[in-house]
Parts: C-alpha cells; structure tokens; sequence
C-alpha cells in the first residue's frame, strides 16, 4: 500500500525512495520471490534480526493472521514485554507496519532506518523486504522482548521467512492470491506451511482432516516441528459489546475473533494465563467489523476475498440483525470479483461503488455495472464522496457498510472517526 499521509511527511527523501522502489517492483515489475535478497540485506545490516530478544513468531494465513497478530502483540505487553509488531498492509500510514509497544513507529526513526536499508540494498529489494529491514533495526534498536511477524504472502518465499523464529501459526486457508500461490487449497496450504522451521513449535487453526490441514502437519512432522492443532471454540456475539469467548467479552465483532483470540493465546504459551486475559481484553483491530456509532452507524472491514467477506456478513447478521446496509464498495481486480459481489448483493440495500487503490483497483462505474446488484448500484469514483452518498442513502436511522478493499478502509476510516 503505497501511500503517503500529511501526518507522516516527513523526511521525504528515504520514504519517496521506498514508495519508488515500490512502484518499480509492483504491480508490473519483476515477482522474482525468494529469500536470498531479504538475507543478503540484514547481513548488510549487521544481522539485526539475531538481536530480537524473547519469543519471535511468525503469523501466516490467508485471513485472520493480522487479528491473531495484534492479539499476540497485545498478550505480550500484558505480561510486562516490550514488543514489535510488523504487519501490513498500513490503513492510515506506513508507520503503522512497524509499532513499538502498540504504538506505529515514529516518523523520525522510521525515515533514519528507512536511509541505513536503503544504503544497504542488495539490489533489486522490495518495499516489503525494505520495511521488514526497518522494523529489524528498530526492534533490534529497541530491544524488544518479544516480537510479532505477520507474513505478506503465501509464506515459504515471504521475506520474514529469512528471520529466525521461535514460534510459528498459520491461522486460515481458503482461496487468494492464487496466481502466485497456486489454483488449490492443497497448493495455497503447501505454501502457508513454508513458514515451519526445525524444531519449532507450529500452532495451526486449519482442520487436520481436511486436505489443507493434513499438509500443514505433515509439513511440522517433517521437521519435528512440535505441532498443535486449535480448532474453533464456542463463541457467541454479544450485541455491539463484542463476542464472548472462554468467559471472557472480547471487545471486537464476529465470532471468528474467537479462534483467533485461541489461536493467539496457544502461541503465547509462556505467557501466564491472566496476563494473557488481559492481552486479548486489551487488543484493538482497526478495519475488522469496527464499529462507528454515526450517525448513520458504520461497520468498517477491510475483508478483500469471499472467506472473508462472507465472516463479515455473518457478523452483521450476528451484532445487527435484520440490517441491511448501505454498502461502500470497491475491489481490487486482482480480486475474484464475481465471488465477492454475489455474496454482497443480498445483504446490501443501495450500493455505492468507488474506488480507492489507484494502482489496481476496479473502477467505480465498472463495478456499479455488475448484473449482480441488479441496477441498485451507483458509481461515485472519489471516496469521501461515496461515503456521504452511502450516508445519504442509508439515512440517519439506517447502517453504512464500508467493505472490499484495506485501501478502502483506509481511505474511509479517518472520515469515521473524525465524524466527517
């Protein structure tokens, strides 16, 4: 996600370097995956990731991996850690992929790290392979006593493959990015369970009897791997107050939080118990089923492929039954587009179709075009306009829902929460 906000301008040069490098590398560019380059840039920089102190764990997964990590984060400065969290995509802005304590990484040290990488670039290195350089330095800066990395992609190839971890969880497989990690969940779980390392302990939340599942034991098998599957708890929605999960209210929306809250607490295994407790009590999940009163209300999800999109539908009908929303929408088109509008257009009142991502997005007249929505749908291409078209549309008494894309949700979120 290549943007920048007023609130993070600073030192230019090093981020527009990045956002450059970036830009030469994707959408178009060369997709030449592996870990050599990630491994060739932290031994330029001194081999930060040998100085993260405490638990290392890796996240991988096609949804759920981003809650699970901010669980884990959350649990960790609950027991009295100082963390590092890397995760991407941002929402707002880039400093929101390296936080410190929870907090994104200041501006200043991100663009002072951000010049050491860039110094020390092997050639050819990516934005997330850069950013990962940058959350190394400053974790490692930072002595950090516990540190949370979520995967980009797929995960045998991904960059934070090439930093040695203590722990590892692979949270969901269903179908994304299959042009890069093949058409099957067979293949999509082979490369998720790329992330297992010799002698690690693997947590997984895939089903071992199913296929995908069996491939990810196998994987922890194979490399005495310590494996422990979590299969999905009792979880039951709570209102808008959250989803209660183990005798506790999670202040987050949709059942599915449930597992990932399990998921997150079995990886925090040298965690006491109530300080895992008040980790997940203590977690936020930006842009997941997040609630804005309004009015009209809004429930914000960056939710971007139909596994995710259809948890999202079950947590509308679960915490506001009987709504039908206004929906916002936009897509990007590496997307299966078709998937995600048929399971939207039931539930969704009048459609308001934009468009957010600037580089591979949909465009907002092409996707109000869809046969699915059955001439419901109107295209408004700038996204604080759609939103107040939406708003417009679902009147002070009815609910906005803001869903398709994480750039979306991070066009739309500030306007949210200032009340715009």
């Amino acid at each position: 996600m290549a943007r920048m906000s007023a609130g993070s301008a600073g030192g230019a040069r090093a981020r527009l370097l990045l956002l450059t490098n970036y830009e030469r590398t994707r959408p178009d560019g060369p997709r030449d995956f592996h870990l050599e380059r990630t491994r060739a840039l932290l031994e330029r920089l001194g081999r930060p990731d040998l100085r993260l102190g405490g638990a290392v764990a890796q996240v991988a997964g096609t949804k759920g991996k981003g809650s699970v990590a901010r669980f884990l984060d959350a649990i960790y400065r609950a027991a009295g850690r100082r963390t590092g969290r890397f995760l991407s995509p941002h929402l707002e802005r880039i400093e929101e992929r390296i936080c410190l304590d929870g907090d994104p990484l200041p501006a200043e040290a991100f663009d002072r790290h951000a010049a050491t990488v860039l110094q020390a670039d092997p050639g050819g290195l990516t934005f997330f392979e850069a950013t990962l350089g940058i959350a190394c330095l400053a974790f490692a800066e930072a002595r950090v006593e516990a540190t949370v990395l979520e995967v980009g992609l797929g995960g045998r190839l991904d960059a934070t493959t090439a930093v040695p971890v203590t722990r590892t969880v692979v949270t969901q497989i269903s179908f994304d990015h299959m042009e890069l990690l093949g058409g099957t969940l067979r293949a999509i779980a082979t490369e998720k369970a790329g992330i297992a390392r010799q002698g690690v302990p693997l947590v997984s939340g895939v089903d071992p009897a199913s296929e995908p599942g069996r491939v990810i034991a196998d994987r922890a098998a194979s490399l005495g791997a310590p494996y422990r599957y979590v299969p999905p708890p009792p979880t039951e929605p709570a209102g808008l107050s959250g989803v209660r999960w183990n005798h506790l209210l999670l202040p987050v929306l949709g059942v599915h939080q449930g597992h990932n809250a399990a998921l997150a607490a079995a990886v925090a295994d040298d965690v006491e118990p109530a300080a895992a407790r008040r980790g997940l009590l203590s977690a936020r999940h930006p842009a997941c089923c997040e609630y804005f009163p309004g009015p009209p209300p809004a429930l914000l999800d960056g939710a971007h492929n139909d596994a995710s999109i259809a948890a999202t539908l079950r947590a509308l009908a679960d915490h506001l039954p009987g709504a039908r929303p206004a929906l916002l929408f936009a897509v990007a088109g590496d997307k299966d587009r078709d998937a995600i509008v048929r399971l939207l257009a039931p539930a969704a009142g009048p459609v308001v179709c934009t468009r957010a991502d600037m580089r591979r997005g949909v465009e907002a007249e092409e996707l109000a075009r869809h046969p699915a929505w059955s001439d419901r749908a109107l295209a408004v291409a700038d996204p604080a306009a759609a939103l107040a078209r939406a708003r417009a549309l679902a009147g002070s008494g009815g609910l906005v829902l803001v869903t398709g894309s994480l750039y979306l949700a991070g066009a739309i979120r500030p306007l949210l929460r200032a009340g715009a």
